[in-house]
């Protein structure tokens, strides 16, 4: 969620070092249909619940693609063929192989991180840092 809403002030504090996923580039298995549709049209349509990193990522690797925000099972938007992939967050990639889908390319890794609004952070600094040297002991 970080990553997805970079404008919103945060500190982070901690990283705790649990709760690992990956952010994947995903679409049915079998031949690619994002690399045919890129062959054909010149653009890939991609459903996801993160359409800032999707749109940021596809941009960086020189790829044109239409961002579908998705709310719910983004698993089940290339099954009914309205997008050629996905973009989700994934730990065991159980839910991505039950629906048909691999892992074409990875994005990103995270973990839990333990986080303060900045202004509770300067006004309680230092009941929050004996959490955080807590939590690190």
């Amino acid at each position: 969620m970080l990553s997805e809403q970079p404008e919103r002030d945060v500190v982070e504090l901690l990283d705790l070092g649990y709760g690992g996923c990956k952010m994947v580039f995903a679409t049915v298995a079998g031949e690619d249909p994002s690399a045919e549709a890129l062959r054909r049209l010149g653009l890939m349509r991609i459903a996801t619940k993160y359409p800032r990193i999707a749109a940021d990522y596809f941009e960086r690797t020189g790829r044109q693609a239409e961002i579908v925000e998705v709310k719910g099972s983004v698993e089940l938007a290339p099954l009914t063929g309205l997008v050629h992939g996905i973009v989700d967050l994934t730990a065991t990639g159980t839910t991505l192989r039950e629906n048909g889908l691999v892992v074409r390319e990875e994005i990103s890794e995270s973990t839990a991180r333990l986080i303060a609004n900045p202004v509770a952070y300067r006004v309680k600094a230092r009941e929050i840092d004996d959490v955080v040297e807590r939590l690190r002991g």
